[in-house]
């Protein structure tokens, strides 16, 4: 009689587990079904079991809540390790913005670098005529040779028909876009141009991301700061992100 090799043992051994696994798959891709019927929205997120035992974590676009097993609870807020201090929920979203950014070729966005090897990236939400935009960008000089590399993404907040839109299109369209950009934050009307532009799709983005004022600020661990921050704060604030600090 043949003794089955180390492959087939394997492969026997391996069986259960992965029977399991597509099991408890099959069994979330339900319960997902069962709480689209009364949310459509879930249909496009993401469910998956959370930290805490009989409720599942579903992640959509800029938000988490909690679904009970039997698809029959929505629980929104936070979830707290109080062992850790960690705040599981905050985790989850920064996750999102992060695939959210990823998404975003660095092409179309205007960038700021870092005067040596950068040791933070951060991506803001900026409107021109913002004045906490501006006394954010006057401070960039201090951002770069701090090490901080600056992705502006576009937000005129008055909207697609205010004079706030034109100049961000304006500033994307020129030839140099980051010297234009700094002298419509000094309050020059660039000249007025047209091109293809991502500025609607900044737009788009900054609304599903929870934007609610500018400038809006998202570091490289997916963190948001809302509003401005004096460049030496900002900068230990990523600095204590770095250490894994509290904040």
């Amino acid at each position: 009689m043949m003794r089955p090799s180390i492959q087939q043992l394997a492969l026997v051994l391996l069986l259960p587990a992965a029977t399991a696994t597509a099991a408890a798959q099959t069994e979330v891709e339900r319960l997902k079904a069962r709480v689209a019927n009364h949310l459509p929205a879930a249909a496009l997120g993401e469910l998956r079991p959370s930290p805490l035992p009989g409720l599942y974590e579903l992640s959509l676009p800029g938000q988490v809540a909690y679904v009970s097993s039997d698809g029959r609870y929505l629980v929104t807020g936070r979830i707290i390790d109080l062992e850790t201090r960690e705040d599981l929920t905050a985790r989850v979203m920064a996750r999102q913005r992060l695939s959210a950014l990823e998404a975003v070729p660095e092409e179309r966005m205007i960038v700021f670098d870092a005067e040596s090897d950068p040791r933070h990236t951060i991506t803001t939400f900026t409107d021109i005529d913002c004045p906490y935009c501006r006394k954010m960008h006057a401070e960039m000089d201090e951002l770069n040779a701090g090490g901080v590399r600056v992705r502006y993404l576009l937000y005129p907040r008055a909207g697609f028909s205010s004079v706030s839109y034109e100049k961000a299109v304006s500033v994307w369209c020129a030839a140099d876009q980051q010297a234009e950009m700094t002298r419509a934050k000094r309050g020059a009307m660039p000249d007025k141009r047209e091109c293809p532009n991502p500025v609607q799709e900044h737009m788009a983005l900054a609304r599903r991301l929870g934007l609610q004022g500018t400038p809006f600020t998202i570091t490289d661990t997916g963190r948001v700061i809302g509003g401005y921050m004096p460049a030496s704060d900002l900068l230990e604030s990523l600095e204590s992100d770095k250490r894994g600090g509290k904040r």
